[in-house]
């Protein structure tokens, strides 16, 4: 059975280490940010994850 218990933060388990995580800087306008920060508030997302799938389906 693939169940998991409801009280099992998969989620949190399931996050990389903070030592396994790198930061990415890029410098853009102001405008293509807001931009960027308004498209990723309205998809309910946050600004990093809508840059994340982004790249993802650009580079698939």
């Amino acid at each position: 059975m693939n169940k998991v218990r409801g009280s099992v933060p998969v989620k949190e388990v399931s996050k990389p280490s903070p030592a396994e995580l790198v930061r990415v800087n890029i410098e853009v306008e102001k405008e293509t940010r807001q931009h960027w920060r308004m498209e990723a508030i309205k998809r309910g997302l946050s600004l990093k994850e809508l840059i994340q799938q982004a790249m993802e389906s650009h580079i698939k």
